[in-house]
């Protein structure tokens, strides 16, 4: 037979014995009942079915044929034993089809199943076809995605990377800019003090006695004028504070508290006036002690000795005096002496005439004699100049030798300086590697060992809410602890009071790493707790609880200034701290060891305040502690100190810190948000971070062994030292390269002071060789002056004088006798003149050092004088300031008394305001008349006004170009600060930038064909990759399975469709037979009893049952299945089924 194919599957092939069922049904049907012989041949045909190629079966026979032959030889029976056998048959046939029937429902049915089965397992293999393509295409796409997001966040780094350094450049041009800036701004500064010196000078040069005269009588008016004032001012306030007693005392009768009120009121106004009135006294104190310190040291220090000064004057007066009478004696002889020689010159005019003669002739000599040897003179003084400047040259130029050699080796000294701090900052730089890849490896290793503990990742999701959730939910906590839990929960979702740009900022993604809603990034916020505490303790101040409604408002908080740089003015209570900057802190505890942020929160803004309180005094400094009063009187203070300021506030209960970055952003801030309130004092910072690290640690090691979470906990705590370790190399690393700039600087000054100092050598060389040339010309033209030839000439012309004086003495001995008489008076008379002049020279000379030096102590003492008047009237103001404060205490005791005297003290009120009254009247008349005074001293001082303008005008130039020095010099400190911070920035990029290039790495290093069979990437990083590489693997892991199970299924449908078949084959074998064996009944029953028929149309009616089954079943894919009703033979009567032959025949034709 041959092998049955459906359309649809692959079975395994299975052969039907038809022949062996046709036995059976025929066996069954052909009993002893057939008796008649001519029925053999007939039956034998039928049980011998052809063979496949048609021919007829050969041999001894079938069984069929066999029973047939014996019932011929043996077997006689009467009509009644037939007819009760045939009922027998009947029955049993009916029962057989029966059975048969509910044979073939079954197979049926389990065919059915079956081919279920099959559908289901081969939809499976389908299916797994389509996952196995989505998850290969899902694994590229992934891949494109990740390598596309990676190669763009690496460009995204290098642009940032590129800005950052492009924002150091300008930092260090602005460095450049600011100390250019701070050189201009002293250069001001000395301009300005040049020119209040010159100022000064020329006011001093007006004449000190006038100035300080006029000074004087100016301040003296002016001081009249300001007692009077003080007095109209004292006078008013006298009559206020009786204006006021009598208000008081009116109100008193009415209400006794709101008096005292009132008096309360006053006493502090008087408070308020006598602290003003002794700073100011204060002041003035000081005042005073400078003036008398600048006086004293006038006197002693100067070196001046005013008794040797006016010892020295009256010297010099008692020789003018000699010398005076001196004079006079003189005069009185050449008096005579002149009389005597013109009654002598009388006589000898002739004689004179000639010896004149000779004397002209020798005058014209000795002018050129004169000339000449003036001209030598004049010669000889260059000469002494040209060499005087030519030894200056000498010594300037060896000055400026050794100038440029002291430079020298100072350039030498920086640049030995500079090499050293070079080593150092390598040495610091392999230090803050080394801590930083110590942070690295760490990092890893915990990493890695979290890798094999179980996480709970739900836990880890919900964050900070989780957190929140787990304290209102845990009977161990407080109900207050609840409540403020759940009033963080309320400002974590947005259920009170949302801000208007929650949804923009707050990220509810809690499981990101820098989320600061996230566990990690709130573990990060428990390493800035002591450090606060510590610095507060410092400053003896209590340690601040953790608040949880601050906790979450700081990371609400953070979310927003992450984004928007600058405070959100929502949810903190009475403070908050702004970073830059995120993650764990990892500077030191203390004050001498701090890190970033609190070297900018904290120790900056200290050293600022403690500038202040230097200048401001106690006020300022008594109130360190409290920030609202600092806030409310020292506004500017508060806004240029106030994070300091805000960590050290006495009246601060609880903090609440975070750090990360909000939504949408990388950039990454620290917030910390404060309370007053006692009620947010929540916990302890050793209990919170006990708490949250457990509640941590349960999330990251819930399924970890005890020997994990004991390894992790102690790579966490090598974690948190590596991380100090790496803040302190890093602080360091950071201050030895601000060391080497200014190194680098100090050696660049050095280095242009020596290129400076040898141009200004080369120049004194040049003036030297200038000098030398100088002298050397000089000297020459001295040599070529001739004076002895005018002296030969002089001396001849004398000679000859000489001759003609001789004659002429000899005719007129008395004339010449008179007239060396006169000559000698005349002489003498000269000399008593020119010691007189010298003398007068001498005593004035003296009495203007006398005045002078006079003039200079007086100036200080009159200031002195002025400041003892001063502090004298400030003292006066504080005694007034102490009785009126006095007086409004005692106003307060009234007040309290008042209640029984109201009537009386209102008539006294009142007499004391018409009184007060009067005197503040008198006292303005008294200032007006000051006032007159005052503008008539000014009048007379206009004339000093001038330059005494000129002196404060410069005064102030110079104060603002101090000023702007100062200011010069804090922007250069803020520059210099921005390329630092500039620096820390590059330094993140490029840490940055590092990991992107190596995410990228890996993800093009991603084999694609053997991660798809591997199921991996192999790198642990590249998790999300992982997954849709696993998904493909799991897939084509499932194909084997899912293919044995279809062919499984399709083995057993093979079976069912078998049994299933064979089912039908019987129950047509079994109609047959029943109607076969209703045939014969029939045939011995005519009127056969009415139920038989029945019987027999109910298996005719079940037989087309039987087919529509089998049309409905699987079987109808493979063919047509009215083949197995088989063909009706009708032989002497009985009806008789070959179904078998006939199925067997119809099989081979559809093949």
């Amino acid at each position: 037979m041959a092998n049955y194919s459906p359309q649809h599957f692959e079975p395994r092939a299975k052969a039907v014995n038809v022949k062996g069922v046709a036995n059976r049904a025929v066996a069954t049907v052909l009993t002893a009942g057939l008796i008649a012989q001519p029925l053999m041949s007939p039956l034998a045909a039928i049980a011998a079915p052809s063979t496949d190629n048609g021919d007829s079966v050969q041999g001894g026979g079938s069984s069929v044929e066999n029973t047939v032959a014996a019932g011929n030889q043996a077997v006689v029976k009467t009509a009644a034993q037939l007819a009760e056998e045939s009922a027998k048959q009947l029955k049993d046939a009916q029962a057989a089809y029966d059975a048969a029937q509910k044979n073939a429902d079954a197979a049926g049915q389990s065919q059915k199943q079956a081919q279920q089965q099959k559908n289901q397992a081969s939809q499976a293999v389908s299916d797994n076809e389509i996952e196995q393509n989505a998850a290969e295409v899902a694994a590229l796409q992934e891949k494109i995605d990740e390598l596309k997001a990676a190669v763009e966040k690496t460009e995204q780094q290098q642009k940032k990377l590129g800005d950052l350094n492009d924002q150091l450049d300008q930092a260090n041009k602005s460095v450049e800019d600011k100390t250019q800036a701070l050189k201009d701004a002293k250069a001001k500064q000395d301009e300005a003090k040049k020119a209040l010196d010159d100022a000064q000078a020329k006011l001093d040069a007006m004449g000190m006695d006038e100035y300080e005269a006029a000074k004087k009588a100016v301040e003296d008016a002016q001081a009249k004028l300001d007692a009077a004032n003080e007095a109209v001012v004292t006078a008013q306030a006298n009559l206020d504070q009786a204006k006021a007693a009598e208000a008081s005392a009116q109100q008193e009768k009415q209400n006794t508290e709101a008096a005292l009120t009132s008096a309360q009121a006053k006493k502090q106004e008087t408070a308020a006036a006598l602290a003003a009135a002794t700073t100011a006294r204060d002041n003035a104190q000081q005042k005073l002690n400078q003036a008398q310190a600048a006086l004293d040291a006038a006197v002693s220090g100067t070196g001046v000795d005013l008794s040797a000064l006016e010892a020295a004057k009256n010297a010099a007066a008692g020789e003018l005096k000699t010398a005076q009478d001196a004079l006079e004696a003189a005069t009185t002889a050449d008096a005579t002496a002149q009389a005597n020689l013109q009654a002598a010159q009388t006589t000898v005019t002739a004689a004179q005439e000639k010896a004149n003669a000779a004397n002209a002739a020798v005058a014209s000599a000795q002018s050129a004699y004169d000339a000449a040897n003036k001209e030598y003179k004049d010669a000889a003084s260059k000469r002494d100049t040209a060499k005087s400047a030519y030894e200056q040259a000498q010594q300037t130029e060896a000055d400026k030798k050794a100038e440029y050699d002291r430079l020298v080796e100072v350039r030498q000294q920086k640049r030995a300086e500079y090499d050293a701090i070079c080593a150092e900052v390598t040495s610091a730089k392999s230090a803050y590697d080394a801590a930083s890849a110590e942070v690295d490896k760490l990092n890893q290793q915990i990493a890695d060992l979290k890798s094999n503990m179980t996480v709970d990742q739900n836990v880890i999701s919900q964050g900070m809410f989780g957190f929140m959730n787990y304290i209102i939910g845990g009977s161990q906590f407080t109900a207050t602890q609840k409540k403020n839990a759940q009033d963080a929960v309320s400002m974590l979702t947005g259920a009170d009071d949302k801000a208007e740009w929650y949804d923009n900022y707050v990220d509810q993604d809690m499981s990101r790493d820098t989320n600061p809603l996230s566990l990690e990034q709130m573990r990060n916020a428990l390493t800035y707790l002591d450090t606060q505490n510590n610095l507060r303790k410092a400053n003896g101040q209590s340690a601040l609880s953790v608040s949880l409604r601050m906790t979450a408002a700081a990371a609400l908080n953070t979310s927003y200034s992450s984004n928007i740089w600058g405070h959100s003015n929502c949810y903190f209570d009475n403070g908050e701290n702004l970073a830059g900057g995120g993650g764990a802190y990892t500077g030191g505890e203390t004050e001498d060891t701090l890190g970033w942020p609190y070297t900018g929160l904290y120790t900056q803004e200290k050293e600022k305040f403690d500038k202040y309180v230097e200048q401001y005094g106690d006020d300022l400094g008594s109130h360190r502690y409290d920030a609202y009063y600092i806030y409310q009187n020292y506004a500017s203070i508060s806004r240029e100190c106030g994070h300091y300021l805000n960590i050290i506030d006495s009246s601060t209960r609880a903090i609440g810190i975070a750090t990360g970055s909000g939504k949408n952003t990388d950039s990454e801030v620290t917030i910390f948000d404060y309370s007053d309130d006692d009620t947010q004092a929540d916990f302890t910072v050793s209990e919170f971070k006990k708490l949250l690290n457990d509640y941590i640690d349960s999330a990251y090691n819930a399924g970890g062994t005890q020997e994990q979470k004991e390894q992790l906990k102690q790579l966490q705590n090598k974690l948190a030292e590596a991380q100090k370790n790496y803040g302190s190399t890093s602080n360091a690393y950071y201050a030895a390269v601000n060391k080497k700039d200014s190194a680098r600087d100090a050696y660049t000054a050095a280095d242009t002071n020596v290129n400076t100092a040898r141009g200004e050598y080369e120049k004194a060389k040049s003036g030297t060789a200038a000098a030398k040339t100088a002298y050397d010309a000089a000297e020459a033209k001295l040599k070529g002056i001739d004076v002895k030839t005018p002296k030969t000439k002089l001396d001849a012309a004398k000679s000859e004088a000489a001759t003609a004086q001789a004659a002429l003495d000899k005719a007129n001995a008395a004339l010449a006798d008179s007239k060396t008489k006169a000559a000698d008076a005349a002489a003498d008379k000269a000399k008593a003149r020119s010691a007189h002049d010298a003398a007068k020279v001498k005593s004035d000379q003296a009495s203007e050092a006398y005045d002078n030096a006079t003039a200079s102590v007086k100036d200080l003492a009159a200031k002195r004088d002025a400041a003892k008047t001063d502090l004298a009237n400030k003292q006066g103001t504080l005694d007034d300031a102490k009785k009126a404060d006095d007086t409004a205490q005692a106003g307060v005791d009234k007040a309290q008394a008042a209640d029984v005297h109201a009537a009386t003290a209102l008539s006294g009120a009142k007499q004391a305001v018409a009184a007060k009254a009067q005197a503040v009247s008198d006292a303005q008349a008294k200032a007006k008349a000051a006032e007159g005074e005052l503008a008539g001293a000014n009048k007379a001082f206009e004339r000093f006004a001038g330059a005494q303008k000129a002196v404060d005008d410069a005064k102030a130039a110079y104060d603002a170009a101090v000023a702007g020095v100062a200011d010069a010099q804090k922007q250069l400190e803020a520059a210099n600060e921005a390329v630092v911070d500039a620096n820390l920035e590059i330094v993140k990029a490029k840490a940055e930038l590092a990991s992107d290039e190596a995410l990228k790495a890996d993800l093009e290093a991603v084999d694609h064909k053997a991660s798809l069979a591997a199921g991996t990437t192999g790198n642990e990083k590249l998790v999300k990759l992982n997954a849709a590489y696993a998904r493909y693997k799991a897939a084509v892991d499932a194909t084997a399975g899912l293919k044995a199970a279809l062919s499984d299924a399709d083995a057993k449908l093979s079976d069912a469709n078998d049994a299933y078949a064979a089912a039908l084959a019987e129950l047509g074998d079994a109609k047959d037979a029943l109607a076969a064996a209703q045939a014969e009944y029939d045939k011995y029953h005519p009127k056969a009893e009415p139920q038989a028929k029945p019987q027999v149309a109910q298996a005719a009616a079940k037989a087309p049952v039987a087919k529509k089954k089998a049309t409905d079943g699987a079987l109808a894919q493979t063919g047509d299945t009215s083949a197995l009703a088989g063909e009706v033979f009708v032989i002497g009567g009985i009806t008789l089924v070959a179904a078998g032959v006939t199925l067997g025949d119809r099989r081979r034709k559809q093949m």
